[in-house]
Order: structure tokens, then sequence, then C-alpha cells
């Protein structure tokens, strides 16, 4: 009896767990051309992210959206995107450039920000819970 219910015990822990966790995402899967939802002045940007020679990630603007400080301080080809790091097996750490960088940099002021990001599925990237902070969509 005893056994039996130990036995059961175990079998539902392990049936109710959420396996699609368990499985590593490739970080290879952030290659590829993104467009930026819900990302406030940033929406509609389209950027390209490519791994170099060293095996880092990196993603360059594409397309620039109708934002005027967007296209004050941003141009086709500025790198947008300057790391991605690997934070456990399905959550990641993306590093974006700041609209008006150079300008946040000479008064000592920031000029990137850091995101927690998780894939939704192979199209989508999270930023923040649960998209709260916008989503990269694949073009």
């Amino acid at each position: 009896m005893k056994f039996t219910f130990v036995f059961l015990l175990i079998l539902i822990l392990f049936t109710s767990c959420d396996s699609t966790k368990l499985k590593e995402t490739p970080i290879s899967q952030f290659e590829g051309k993104w467009k930026l939802i819900n990302r406030g002045m940033l929406e509609g940007i389209e950027i390209d992210i490519t791994k170099d020679k060293k095996g880092k990630y990196s993603g360059k603007i594409i397309k620039l959206n109708d934002d005027k400080y967007v296209n004050m301080f941003c141009a086709i080809g500025d790198k947008f995107v300057f790391g991605i790091s690997r934070n456990s097996n399905f959550e990641f750490t993306l590093s974006e450039k700041k609209i008006a960088a150079p300008l946040f940099s000479q008064y000592g002021i920031s000029s990137s920000a850091d995101f927690e990001v998780v894939f939704l599925n192979q199209n989508t990237i999270s930023f923040g819970k649960n998209g709260s902070e916008g989503t990269y969509e694949r073009l």
C-alpha cells in the first residue's frame, strides 16, 4: 500500500512537470531577420542578427520606422543588438543599444539596456514577463 502511494506520487510529479523547459533552446535560433513589436518608439524596426567568426551574436538595423528620434539617432547598418548570452536552458540575456546612445554616453549615462528574453516559439522572442516589454517576430 505504501509503495503504491509513493509510486503514484512520483508518477504524478513527473508527468505534471513542464518538460519543454528541460530541453536546451539552441542559441543559433536567434539568427535571422526580426521585427520589433510592442516596443514603443522602436516599434517596426527590423534587425538582422548574425553570428561573427568569434561565435558572438550581434544585430544590425536593416529598416527604420517613422519615429523622429529613431531617424535622428539611428541609421541603417547601425549595430543595435550587441550581445546575447545564455542564462539557462531557455532563458537568455539580450543587450540592445539605446536610442541616442552617443548622447547618453557623453553624460555618463548607460548607453545600453539588458533584457531577459525567452523564445515563445521559433519565430517569437519575448521580452520581460510574458512579453510585457515587447517581442521580436521573425520576418
